[in-house]
């Protein structure tokens, strides 16, 4: 890929499993070159995107993958903090640069979630999550002093923090104090995933599964003529890639699934406090409730990723009644309760997809 794509996956990396990816009959997949035309057939391909792996699998009479990583390029150059040369990381250094429409559409969707989520999901939360030590280098444990010294530098960092700071002023991004950074990856993720989805509905192709990171969009039928059957992980701390276990299963097609989890982001401060990436910018810190997973499955993954990312910091008390205010979106989360038992939660449509 040379490097072109560099979206750094915290929340939800290799949460869902299609399963035709495991289990299919490889006398229903075509993995065939770039360009190279035929019968139409499922064609199945793999590689590095994001900062994490894609899996394609779709029917159609040639290789799709060169458009659609074609497209992923253009979205890179306005998304990706890891690009230097992308839009929102010119932001960040408060060069002015002109807005593309990438950037413009997941800035208003940051805006709807930040209203609708009551400011907790804030797209300049990232000066935070630095604070907190959370990204690449998260350390396994932290001092109480350290912890201590944190916590006096939360109330001056949260003088930059707040989505309302931020406005679009003829096609530019204006800020009101130049501290401010954007981190769109609770959105930009799962866009970037309908970005990938919308080359294969250009192309008309009417079967196809696009998983990026453990995020899905899905379109019509698996290569066995069934709606695809979808794995969702056990949340485990202690589990990996390889040693992952699935929770359940569900049954879906036309429809986009995002999973944010808790419990493989997170370090403990040495006198045994548990902090987990999940922040909530309205105070600063860590939340500090039992939610582990949470799973939706909803029109397209731009939502579905920000839908879950605000339930993670909602939690488990009020995050189903948050589900419930959108339409034709679906919810499954496990949390802990305050003695430390494992339960669940389902939304009615949710447990329909389990059949």
């Amino acid at each position: 890929m040379g490097g072109l794509f560099l979206f750094y996956v915290q929340m939800k990396r290799f949460i869902l499993i299609p399963l035709v990816l495991l289990v299919c009959s490889l006398s229903f997949v075509s993995c065939r070159k770039n360009g190279e035309s035929g019968e139409m057939r499922y064609i199945k391909e793999t590689g590095f995107v994001f900062g994490t792996t894609y899996h394609i699998t779709y029917r159609y009479d040639r290789s799709l993958e060169s458009e659609m990583l074609e497209r992923l390029r253009a979205y890179d150059n306005s998304l990706s903090t890891y690009n230097k040369n992308s839009v929102i990381s010119k932001i960040n250094r408060n060069e002015d640069v002109e807005l593309d429409s990438f950037f413009v559409t997941v800035y208003n969707k940051a805006k709807e979630f930040y209203e609708l989520s009551g400011h907790r999901f804030d797209i300049t939360i990232k000066p935070l999550s630095r604070l907190w030590k959370f990204g690449g280098d998260t350390p396994d444990t932290i001092s109480v002093e350290l912890y201590d010294e944190i916590l006096a530098k939360v109330d001056s960092v949260r003088e930059f923090i707040g989505f309302d700071k931020t406005r679009i002023e003829n096609n530019r991004l204006v800020k009101d104090d130049e501290r401010i950074c954007l981190e769109a990856a609770a959105l930009a993720e799962g866009y970037g995933i309908d970005v990938a989805a919308s080359v294969f509905d250009d192309y008309g192709v009417s079967d196809y599964m696009v998983e990026i990171g453990g995020e899905m969009h899905i379109k019509g039928l698996n290569p066995n003529g069934r709606k695809w059957r979808v794995s969702i992980d056990r949340p485990d701390d202690k589990s990996n890639e390889l040693t992952r276990t699935s929770q359940t299963l569900i049954n879906v097609t036309n429809c986009a699934i995002s999973t944010s989890g808790s419990y493989r982001q997170f370090y403990r401060t040495a006198d045994g406090r548990r902090l987990q990436h999940t922040i909530d910018p309205r105070v600063g810190r860590p939340v500090e409730h039992g939610m582990l997973s949470v799973t939706i499955v909803g029109p397209n993954t731009m939502t579905t990723d920000a839908i879950s990312t605000s339930c993670m910091v909602i939690g488990p008390d009020s995050a189903m009644q948050f589900v419930e205010s959108f339409e034709d979106v679906e919810a499954y989360m496990i949390y802990e309760d305050e003695t430390g038992n494992r339960k669940e939660l389902f939304s009615d449509g949710f447990r329909e997809l389990l059949n």
